[in-house]
């Protein structure tokens, strides 16, 4: 599970502020506090240590489960190895040779989140493409990155060549492309704390839930991610061409 601190910059992005929080905090208790504090952190003129750490009263936005679907595949034929066979005598000739063949499986990733929201934590991004292709990598929430691995094949064919002619032997893999789309809910949870300049309540200290100061306690994660490999690899011989050609 993804989760930090809430803080003080995600406001915008919930349709707050330090000021808004302070007017939330002022309305319920009839009275403006001197200041707020949001887990380590305080504004305004706030008592400190913080009381939201004195008190163990923390603020989380957490990342729930990521939840994908599919955008398109798209299939290309390409050659990844090729060898010539050459006869230079007067007959044909059975001539055996190598194909090595080498290609790159790429995965590609590009995220976002709510606009004014942040996390600076990675998130893992797992799963199977639909052409059968597996994933697992470490995203940088706003931010985009790949990863490539090098891949290849031999194959050891046979062909007969006539005199004075060569052969080309290619190795040919179907290259797909898919590409996913993703989203994943953040919900923001736990308390603000406030300190009065007198007692409210019989108190100098108030704590209130996230979901009573915030307008709004939920954004989130989207972005795209990308994998091509290859399949049916398989060799091609060509039709017999005049030496040199």
């Amino acid at each position: 599970m993804t989760q930090e601190y809430l803080v003080w910059s995600d406001l915008q992005a919930l349709s707050s502020s330090p000021s808004a929080v302070r007017d939330k905090f002022g309305a319920m208790y009839g009275e403006t506090p001197d200041g707020i504090a949001l887990n380590d952190t305080t504004y305004y003129n706030a008592v400190s240590p913080p009381i939201t750490q004195q008190y163990g009263h923390y603020c989380y936005k957490t990342l729930g489960e990521i939840s994908y679907s599919e955008e398109g595949q798209q299939a290309d034929q390409a050659v990844v190895g090729s060898n010539t066979a050459f006869n230079y005598g007067d007959d044909p000739a059975s001539i055996s040779l190598t194909v090595n063949g080498g290609w790159a499986e790429t995965t590609g990733w590009s995220t976002s989140v709510t606009t004014g929201m942040t996390f600076s934590e990675s998130v893992t991004l797992e799963g199977v493409f639909q052409m059968g292709m597996q994933f697992n990598v470490s995203a940088t929430v706003g931010q985009s990155g790949s990863t490539t691995v090098n891949k290849g094949a031999s194959s050891t064919v046979t062909v007969t060549v006539p005199p004075k002619s060569q052969v080309r032997v290619d190795m040919v893999a179907t290259m797909k492309t898919e590409t996913m789309d993703f989203s994943a809910p953040i919900q923001v949870t736990g308390m603000f704390g406030a300190n009065f300049p007198d007692r409210v309540q019989g108190h100098y200290f108030w704590f209130a839930d996230a979901g009573t100061i915030l307008p709004q306690t939920s954004g989130t994660l989207t972005g795209k991610i990308n994998g091509t490999a290859a399949f049916d690899v398989q060799t091609h011989i060509n039709p017999a061409q005049p030496l040199g050609s």
